[in-house]
């Protein structure tokens, strides 16, 4: 499979074995109540790669400070990228962060 576009640069990686990267990483402090808006949320963009599958994208979160999330990493959204579509699934704790 080709790029749909060129940026004149071939420093790309090619998987073909499954594979997981973090994209991106960052924290906010979603919230704008007086009890909780000291509260740190962190968050990761995670690509999955599955071969012969196709690929998840997952936005997980976590937070030691607020109870709204849990201290491990946990899905909030997740984009599943198959051969016949894609799905977007979220979570209750999703509307935290928007």
């Amino acid at each position: 499979m080709t790029a749909k576009y060129s940026t004149g640069r071939d420093d790309a990686t090619h998987w073909e074995s499954d594979t997981r990267h973090v994209m991106a990483e960052w924290s906010t402090k979603p919230f704008t109540g007086f009890r909780h808006r000291h509260e740190t949320v962190e968050h990761r963009l995670v690509v999955e790669y599955t071969h012969g599958v196709g690929v998840d994208i997952r936005h997980e979160v976590r937070s030691e400070e607020s109870s709204k999330f849990s201290g491990e990493w946990s899905a909030v959204e997740t984009l599943e990228v198959r051969e016949y579509g894609a799905r977007l699934d979220r979570q209750l704790e999703a509307r935290w962060l928007q």
